[in-house]
C-alpha cells in the first residue's frame, strides 16, 4: 500500500509525503507505482526548476517527501494538481493507494 499526505498550515499546502509501494505488479513492472512517481517527481522539477520555489525534498526507496518553504500561488496549484490526481488514482485502486490530509 501507498500511503499518500498531503500537508496544510492555514489552508494552504505545506508539503507532502508519500511512501510504501503499491503491490500491483513486481518492482519496476508496476504501472500505479510508477505513475505515482513520474506524477510526484514532476511536481518536484515543477516546483524548484521551473518556478525556483524554495522546497526541501527527499527521495529513496518508497518515499517521496517534500517541505515548502514558500507558498506562492503557483506552487500551490501545482501541489493541488498533484493531490488530485492521485485521489484519481486512488478511487480506481483503493487497495493499493490511500490519501490523507493533515494539519501541521
Amino acid at each position: 500500500m501507498t500511503h499518500c499526505y498531503f500537508l496544510f498550515h492555514n489552508d494552504r499546502y505545506a508539503g507532502f509525503k508519500i511512501f510504501g509501494h503499491v503491490g500491483l505488479g513486481t518492482k519496476g513492472k508496476d504501472v500505479v507505482c510508477a505513475a505515482v512517481s513520474a506524477i510526484t517527481q514532476a511536481t518536484l522539477v515543477g516546483l524548484e526548476e521551473v518556478l525556483g520555489e524554495k522546497i526541501v525534498y527527499k527521495i529513496d526507496d518508497g518515499l517521496i517527501k517534500c517541505d515548502m518553504k514558500s507558498d506562492g500561488e503557483c506552487a500551490q496549484k501545482m501541489i493541488e494538481t498533484l493531490h488530485k490526481t492521485i485521489l484519481q488514482l486512488s478511487k480506481q485502486y483503493p487497495k493499493n493507494l490511500s490519501v490523507s490530509e493533515m494539519e501541521v
